[in-house]
Order: structure tokens, then sequence, then C-alpha cells
């Protein structure tokens, strides 16, 4: 028997989870799960990544490629900080919108995105009127 689907199964008893409820939680097709328990086939990288994530386990341990089952802690993994800053948004443009129905901010919302097609069409810069001089009569 192949070591993938041994380390599944074993994984599986460690974890009292069933195929089923495996299938539920990793969104892997139950056909899929019992073709890798009786050994036709390995999984791939992110079928394996989403079975240990729910098992507890490494990814590298289910493959065979290391002996050390455990999984890295959530607390271990680091959270990725957000480097681009949420701009701010105006709180009166947030109170004007809580009070619109959901028609009116549809109109809205369709009314802005004619308004930035209408900015991006034209040039930020300031145009000229070009006003023709009126010419005075000219007496003799």
């Amino acid at each position: 028997m192949g070591i993938f689907s041994e380390r599944l199964k074993e994984a599986m008893q460690q974890a009292n989870i069933t195929s089923a409820q495996l299938s539920k939680q990793t969104g892997i097709g139950r056909s899929s799960i019992s073709q890798w328990l009786s050994n036709k086939y390995v999984a791939k990288h992110d079928k394996v990544t989403a079975l240990a994530a729910v098992l507890n386990v490494s990814p590298d341990w289910l493959l065979g490629t290391t002996d050390v089952a455990t999984a890295v802690p959530p607390e271990a993994v680091p959270i990725p900080v957000s480097v681009t800053p949420t701009p701010a948004v105006d709180p009166e443009l947030i109170t004007l919108w809580e009070q619109l129905d959901t028609k009116q901010r549809s109109k809205l919302i369709k009314k802005a995105r004619k308004l930035l097609t209408k900015s991006a069409e034209q040039p930020n810069t300031k145009r000229k009127k070009n006003k023709k001089k009126k010419k005075g009569k000219k007496r003799k």
C-alpha cells in the first residue's frame, strides 16, 4: 500500500473523521477521497494542503517526504499585514447612504459610475472657452 493512502487513513483515524466528513470539510469529492484511500491515485498539492489543514497534519508528512506529522499551529503562521491603507470615507456620505432605500442606492451607484467614466474621458485641465471678441463698429 502507498504511503499517502496509509498516512491519510492514519490521520483520519487520529482526527476521528470519516471520509464523508472530510469531503464536506474540504470540499473535495468523496470519490476522490475513496480513490486516494484505496491507493489508486495520490492527491495533487492543493488537495493535500486542504486535507492536511483539516486533519491537522503536515502536507509533507501526508506525502511521505517527512516523518514529522505535526502541522504548524495557526498561531505560528504570520498574519499578513495590509500594505495599502483603506481610504477614509466621508462620514456624511455614510450617513446619506444609510438613509437611502435599495432603489435609491442603485441609482446613486449608477450615477457615480457615469461620473467616473465621464471624468476618465475628459482630462482634468480646465478648458478655456473660446470667446469671440466683439469688434466694435467703425464710425466714418
